[in-house]
């Protein structure tokens, strides 16, 4: 199964056209996105960037970001064509989807926010069988690492993929953590942000395959 992973839009028009070409191009079986479709407002900008997904012609899978207004759940919802995975499973095919949205405590304020203890609970009752593991938030450890920082990912999250092992963790958020990462059987990407034209293909069979893609700035 093909799929094309975006995240982290944060209200670029340019880069939600080139995200939309590129399902053109890509002809993905499943596209997903990893929130932060906006940077707090305006939600009429989340809703045509769903709108224009909607249009893609095949299953679209969505959460949010920390930075999109929990409003946004509500546009997911009263958009056909695209799915809701924010504490959410779905199968496709071979494939078993779960997702949460989100993040942990920022240093700075966000409108979609949790502690981290506690952050991975509503997880744990969908990560049976549970294959590709969608997020905004990182898992500690795992393409989440900033310069002069470090480690920023989840520690519920952490504990949550070392029980149930999914064959891989899609997560955004950390901007200059583009990139994979496997561990034992577990593969870890982080697309990059569209907001710097980044995106990721992903085919996922008996082996895992993973392509980023860059479009011009």
């Amino acid at each position: 199964m093909r799929l094309l992973v975006g995240s982290d839009l944060h209200n670029n028009a340019r880069a939600k056209a080139w995200f939309c070409d590129l399902t053109d191009t890509v002809k993905p079986d499943v596209v997903l996105f990893l929130g932060d479709f906006i940077t707090f407002e305006p939600l009429s900008f989340a809703r045509d960037v769903m709108r224009d997904m909607a249009s893609f012609g095949v299953p679209t899978l969505v959460i949010p970001g920390n930075c999109d207004p929990r409003e946004v759940l509500l546009l997911i919802d009263q958009i056909d064509g695209i799915t809701n995975l924010h504490n959410h499973a779905v199968q496709l095919g071979d494939l078993r989807f779960a997702g949460k949205g989100g993040s942990i405590i920022c240093p700075s304020p966000t409108p979609f926010e949790e502690p981290d203890e506690g952050f991975a609970r509503t997880l744990e009752p969908l990560m049976e069988g549970t294959d590709v593991l969608v997020l905004h938030q990182p898992v500690r450890g795992f393409r989440d690492q900033i310069v002069g920082v470090g480690d920023v990912g989840s520690e519920s999250l952490l504990k949550l993929v070392t029980v149930h092992r999914p064959r891989l963790v899609l997560s955004g958020h950390i901007h200059e953590a583009k990139g994979l990462d496997v561990w034992e059987a577990t593969y870890f990407v982080n697309p990059g942000a569209l907001l710097g034209m980044n995106a990721a293909v992903i085919e996922v069979g008996k082996r895992i395959k993973v392509e980023f893609k860059q479009g011009n700035e």
